[in-house]
């Protein structure tokens, strides 16, 4: 049996939040700079599970969350994220964009992330979230 002891926190109005995980060290710590960059206060996940659980305590405006192969906890991470903290907006970020739903519910990077492609993703988010 499953069971998931989810912290619900609605964001405070203080700065932007952002979750990276990725289990690629030199990935993560090029995202989390960028977005640290661009006034954003970052927290760093190495896997999905490890993000959900800053997900639920700091109640980010977006996270990046990766997803491996078919069979990923990564997705299944992020299908959490989307129901259990929807003020969170979710991007997974895909080796290869084979079998990815383009009308699904998560914005969708490759990776290695383009940084100039994260920065639409972003000005999408921050608009919807005035």
């Amino acid at each position: 049996m499953f069971d998931i002891e989810a912290q619900v926190r609605v964001p405070d109005g203080g700065p932007r939040r952002a979750v990276v995980a990725d289990g690629d060290h030199g990935q993560r710590a090029r995202i989390a700079g960028h977005l640290a960059a661009c006034g954003f206060l970052v927290s760093e996940a190495t896997d999905g599970y490890e993000a959900l659980s800053m997900i639920g305590s700091e109640a980010p405006l977006v996270a990046l969350i990766p997803r491996g192969d078919a069979d990923d906890d990564g997705v299944r991470a992020a299908a959490l994220a989307n129901m259990l903290y929807p003020h969170t907006r979710i991007i997974l970020t895909v080796s290869a964009p084979d079998g990815v739903d383009d009308d699904g519910p998560f914005l969708v990077l490759k990776r290695p992330v383009d940084l100039s492609m994260l920065d639409r993703c972003l000005s999408e988010i921050v608009a919807a979230a005035r």
